[in-house]
């Protein structure tokens, strides 16, 4: 009896398709041809035929394209959907056995709610980068709910409570509310010196959430009275929206110390009411409970943790 052992043979038309659908992918995610060869390293001939090979072996058009743009179809979306959750499957299955968890290295995909990206995350990337040279960081800005697992998301950042079982979580800072608004504003229309002069004379501008669209009221605590005044003039369901509209001189609102403390410092927003606390908020990074939090992930949360104690503390 032969015992020699026989490799299997070498299956290229899969090892094609799962190109193409890396190639695919890649174009989606960057938004271009050209982009995308560049990012893979391929020759840009090679990601169209790529493209129009997987386009064939579907039998549907992926991807619509024009001299300017390249935009996904209804087929596509659902396709780039689906194949997020078996690509991110087989990175995660690679990862663990070339033991690429034990470093800071690749691509992390995060998504950051609007405000603490503009305010706070990006400003401070250039101390990420300079620590983690290594890692590519992909962020997603929106205050809108997202499906980790389908899209392909490393982890995200939101601020209130996250209640999704289905997610693990860590608090990387406790904020609270302030109120405030413009110099300008104040100085046409006065400071409210109470939470009821605040409610009868100011206009409000307020936040609601993009998965709910419950405005959240704007809530005031001091030594045992509470005030919650709901009555808005103006809302956004974008958190650095609301903000543009305190800056632009509009109303009176709370949002996060942390994101406008900037803004507070150089004088372009100014606290109201002082003596009457918002409400605390946690700002929490959340991940898949069936994915564990590779290298670059931590890498990050450890990071982002560091940089906001240090930055609060000054």
């Amino acid at each position: 009896m032969d015992n020699t052992y026989t490799p299997p043979t070498l299956n290229i038309q899969a090892m094609d398709h799962l190109l193409s659908i890396r190639v695919f992918q890649r174009i989606v995610e960057t938004g271009s041809f050209t982009q995308a060869s560049t990012h893979l390293g391929l020759p840009r001939s090679t990601v169209s035929k790529a493209l129009l090979d997987l386009e064939a072996h579907l039998g549907s058009r992926l991807l619509q394209r024009t001299t300017r743009s390249v935009t996904l179809t209804v087929e596509g979306a659902e396709y780039y959907r689906r194949m997020a959750r078996v690509t991110a499957s087989l990175d995660e299955a690679d990862e663990a056995l070339r033991g690429m968890g034990t470093a800071a290295t690749g691509r992390l995909r995060i998504d950051v709610y609007s405000s603490f990206a503009h305010h706070v995350l990006i400003p401070a990337l250039q101390y990420f980068r300079a620590e983690f040279p290594e890692v590519q960081l992909a962020i997603g800005i929106s205050d809108r709910p997202v499906n980790l697992v389908e899209e392909g998301v490393d982890c995200v950042i939101r601020a209130g409570e996250l209640p999704d079982s289905s997610m693990v979580g860590k608090t990387i800072y406790k904020d609270r509310y302030v109120t405030c608004a413009s110099p300008g504003y104040l100085q046409r229309h006065g400071t409210p010196q109470t939470p009821e002069e605040l409610r009868q004379h100011h206009p409000l501008v307020g936040y609601f959430g993009a998965a709910t669209s419950e405005v959240w009221p704007l809530s005031l605590r001091n030594k045992g009275s509470h005030h919650q005044l709901s009555c808005f003039a103006l809302y956004s369901n974008d958190s650095a929206g609301q903000i543009a509209m305190l800056a632009a001189g509009l109303g009176i609102g709370q949002t996060h110390r942390l994101v406008v403390e900037p803004m507070l410092q150089s004088g372009a927003l100014v606290e109201v009411l002082p003596d009457w606390n918002g409400h605390t908020l946690p700002i929490s990074l959340m991940y898949p409970s069936a994915k564990r939090m590779n290298a670059r992930a931590k890498g990050f949360v450890e990071w982002l943790g560091r940089y906001l104690k240090r930055e609060m503390n000054r």
